[in-house]
């Protein structure tokens, strides 16, 4: 994962944590905050004191799948062409 992505989840989860959200229940709330979160590092962008995100929407759903969700995995169990996954060993590709 991106370190400026982990950096964002981190703070999403923190977020998370404080208002007391249950991220498998309440996966909009994560979802809205993972949005708020990817702006306002956007927004500090604007003044140089961070690089700007490439792809923002896809950063929010990163998060999202690895707050919310099951990580890497997430957009396979989205996919509805997708019939099963196999995983092989416990390690981290990429």
């Amino acid at each position: 994962m991106d370190p400026v992505q982990t950096t964002l989840a981190d703070e999403v989860r923190e977020q998370v944590r404080r208002r007391r959200i249950d991220p498998q229940v309440e996966a909009d709330a994560v979802r809205q905050l993972a949005i708020d979160v990817v702006a306002e590092h956007e927004k500090r962008s604007l003044t140089g004191a961070v690089r700007s995100l490439d792809e923002p929407d896809r950063i929010v759903g990163g998060i999202v799948a690895d707050v919310a969700g099951f990580g890497p995995l997430q957009p396979f169990l989205d996919d509805p062409t997708v019939e099963e996954v196999w995983i092989n060993e416990p390690c981290l590709v990429g």
